[in-house]
């Protein structure tokens, strides 16, 4: 077969993906009256003024006077959602628990509408457009970030942080918060919800494979884990794709626990299917922990819906040790592996600080185990490598990564002949985008597909990029 490093690579199509797909986590319904029935309570009053008139009908809530309506539990990244067709007062979400309250609201008064915030000490209030119908508070440990839809999309319109928010990710608060449909006032509520959408932007999409290295591939459908990006920070998320269209679908979301009780947003995950031990391996970087690695072996499923995962931390190097030792350092991140059949070992790559450069490359592992015991066999070219995945072409194995800070779309393709760039026709995907090939059999054809990602800055934040770009290798 012939050497990918020699192909062009076509653009098929990019994308931008903002807020648009969800993971539904809790609804209020509205197509029975819940306010009058003795037979079970979906939404119980978490408080209620005693001349507080209510009816549910129409589709619509109505509400006359103070009530709060417990809407389910808290979770710390998730995203609530409300709908006020008329509104004179207030209405939106309260958080509730051991000693906690929070609210954000939208608030309308002859003056015009405003977003109301409280947290403790921590109170404001910002201006939006008069006809605004549509509160969206999505959270993140420490804030909330607040946006109104304006031309169909949601529109960032205020920030506030909470020094009482910023445990949010730990087990313990979330636990034993709940969250509440608030008003107080006159108001005809037509939607209430709370999900986890796909972040402002993407980022770091590899696919999940089998242990040798093969993508996963079931019922014509493949899946890719994918930094969710917020306002600030981010988290790890799960999409299914159906190779060369554009059907990228969000199906789940992975949360690690290093044993401190934290649900932490770790990212950059290389997860294999074990066939024989039918079990999930993975190494993941954690943020949250120094910005080392961490890995685990998993009996759950982790492609749909809102995943916990309880990791190991890689030990901390000792002082002074060589960037070739197999430790944790501080910065290492985006590791990939998988495991040699003939060769009867396990491979893995960690991009790391390199002592001689002061910048990313990769450095590469053999060992007989998947989580230890790795020992240094090289390292790639200088550079500011990123983003880097072992890809089986035929028997041989190559291993692809993104470089540069400097140059758009250099990616670099390491191969038993050395390291070529890739061409591209239309190439974008920024800088330092990802190696994210991936061959994979269509029909009776091996397709060789190239995701990746740009660094367009979707927010303030410095780590908020990015839009999708997808390329097929012109295969002569």
């Amino acid at each position: 077969m012939q050497n990918p490093a020699n192909w062009i690579f076509h653009r098929k199509f990019a994308m931008t993906m903002y807020k648009d797909q969800k993971l539904p986590l809790a609804k209020m319904t509205f197509s029975s009256d819940f306010t009058v029935t003795d037979r079970g309570d979906l939404y119980p009053p978490i408080g209620r003024s005693e001349s507080c008139a209510e009816t549910v009908s129409g589709n619509r809530w109505y509400i006359h006077g103070k009530v709060a309506r417990l809407l389910g539990q808290f979770f710390p990244y998730a995203t609530y959602a409300l709908t006020a067709e008329q509104l004179l007062g207030s209405a939106g979400f309260r958080l509730i628990g051991d000693g906690f309250e929070a609210s954000v609201c939208l608030c309308a008064d002859e003056r015009g509408r405003q977003i109301g915030f409280a947290c403790g000490e921590d109170t404001a209030r910002v201006e939006i457009s008069a006809d605004t119908k549509t509160l969206i508070v999505s959270c993140r440990p420490g804030a909330f970030d607040v946006y109104t839809p304006e031309n169909g999309k949601p529109t960032r319109k205020a920030s506030f942080a909470a020094p009482a928010f910023a445990a949010s990710d730990r087990q313990s608060f979330f636990d034993r918060v709940h969250v509440a449909v608030s008003v107080d006032g006159e108001a005809e509520i037509s939607a209430a919800e709370a999900y986890l959408d796909n972040g402002i932007a993407q980022a770091d999409l590899r696919p999940i494979r089998y242990e040798n290295g093969e993508i996963l591939q079931e019922n014509g459908k493949i899946w890719l884990t994918a930094s969710i990006r917020l306002e600030e920070k981010c988290f790890q998320g799960v999409f299914s794709w159906v190779p060369g269209t554009a059907d990228l679908r969000y199906t789940g979301a992975l949360f690690f626990d290093a044993g401190d009780g934290i649900w932490a947003n770790a990212v950059a995950s290389s997860i294999l299917w074990h066939r024989a031990e039918r079990r999930w391996y993975l190494w993941v970087c954690s943020f949250s922990h120094g910005h080392i690695l961490g890995h685990a072996v998993i009996d759950g499923e982790v492609r749909c819906g809102v995943n916990v995962v309880d990791i190991e931390l890689m030990p901390s190097a000792a002082k002074g040790a060589s960037a070739e030792e197999f430790a944790g350092f501080p910065h290492d991140e985006d590791p990939d592996f998988y495991y040699d059949e003939e060769r009867a070992c396990w491979y893995m790559a960690i991009c790391r600080s390199d002592p001689e450069t002061g910048r990313y490359r990769y450095f590469f592992f053999r060992s007989a185990e998947p989580f230890a015991n790795y020992r240094f066999i090289g390292k790639g070219m200088p550079g500011s490598e990123t983003g880097g995945s072992f890809v089986r072409c035929g028997k041989q194995r190559l291993f692809v990564c993104g470089n540069s800070f400097e140059a758009h779309s250099d990616y670099r393709i390491y191969s038993e002949n050395g390291m070529q760039n890739a061409v591209f026709d239309y190439p974008d995907g920024g800088f330092r985008g990802w190696g994210t090939l991936m061959p994979i059999k269509l029909g009776t054809r091996t397709r060789w597909f190239w995701i990746t990602f740009d660094r367009k800055l979707g927010s303030a934040f410095n780590w908020s990029y990015g839009n999708i770009y997808c390329f097929e290798a012109e295969i002569s």
